[in-house]
Formats: structure tokens, C-alpha cells, sequence
């Protein structure tokens, strides 16, 4: 009996660590704002289309670069490409710590027909930032992703 209470009493406390690790481990150090699709050629980025978005820098560190990662669907919700629709894509750029900065991912390498209406972003999220410190942060599984952006 008294073996099983030990049993118990350590499993809670190491529950209690690992608990408080990937807790703050989670938090998220960015917010994404204004994405959307825009059709025809935008400051030499793309010829077709773009999905365009914002990053503020929501932590004490310079981003260098970061990966994006999106999915995209026609007006019926239907995947518009031949193959995935799930779009990933690597950023290098200089975000300071409370800065906003603008980026677009060009999509005309996925299309094979120039759409006749801008696609809809979904499940919008960054899966890694890595810091000018040479630290990163990520999220992999989307915990922090932005859905249903447009209607």
C-alpha cells in the first residue's frame, strides 16, 4: 500500500513539471492579421497570385526567418490544385521585437489555371520562427492557427 502512494506521489509531481514546461513552452510569440489571396502580378513576388499577411513580432527576440504554413480552397471549398492544397512556405526576413511586418507567398508555382476569383485561406498558422539569437520556437500541429479567415 505504501509502495503504491509512493508510486502515485511521484508521478503527480513529475506530471506537475512536465505540465508547466510545455505550458509556457506553448505560448505563442506572434500574431498574423489582414491575409488574403490577390490575383494578377504584385511587386515582382508573383505573376498570378499571392496570399498576402502580416506578422507582429510578439516577443522580445528578432525574427530572422519563419515557415508558413496554409491551406487554400476554391469558392466551394474545394481544393483549386492538382495536387495538396496545404501550402508551406519558408520567410527569411528582420522582424523587431514589436514590429509589423507584410509578406506575400507567391502561389504561382501550384497553379495550373489562373483562377478567376481569389482563393480562401484557412488554418494559417507559423510552424517554426527561428530568432537572430539562434534560438526558434515552434509549433508543428497548428495549435496556434488562424481559421476560417474569409467567407
Amino acid at each position: 500500500m505504501k509502495k503504491n502512494k509512493l508510486r502515485f506521489l511521484f508521478w503527480g509531481i513529475l506530471l506537475c513539471f512536465v505540465s508547466c514546461e510545455t505550458t509556457e513552452s506553448l505560448s505563442c510569440p506572434y500574431v498574423l492579421a489582414n491575409p488574403e489571396v490577390k490575383l494578377g502580378e504584385s511587386d515582382d513576388s508573383q505573376r498570378f497570385a499571392g496570399m498576402s499577411f502580416s506578422v507582429f513580432n510578439d516577443s522580445e527576440k528578432v525574427i530572422e526567418r519563419f515557415t508558413v504554413s496554409f491551406m487554400l480552397y476554391d469558392s466551394e471549398g474545394k481544393n483549386p490544385f492538382v495536387g495538396s492544397n496545404c501550402i508551406v512556405s519558408r520567410c527569411d526576413c528582420h522582424i523587431l521585437p514589436g514590429a509589423v511586418e507584410k509578406f506575400t507567398v507567391s502561389l504561382d508555382s501550384f497553379i495550373s489555371v489562373v483562377p478567376e476569383e481569389p482563393y480562401l485561406v484557412d488554418f494559417l498558422y507559423l510552424r517554426e520562427i527561428r530568432y537572430s539569437d539562434g534560438s526558434s520556437w515552434s509549433d508543428p500541429y497548428g495549435m496556434y492557427c488562424v481559421r476560417e479567415i474569409q467567407e
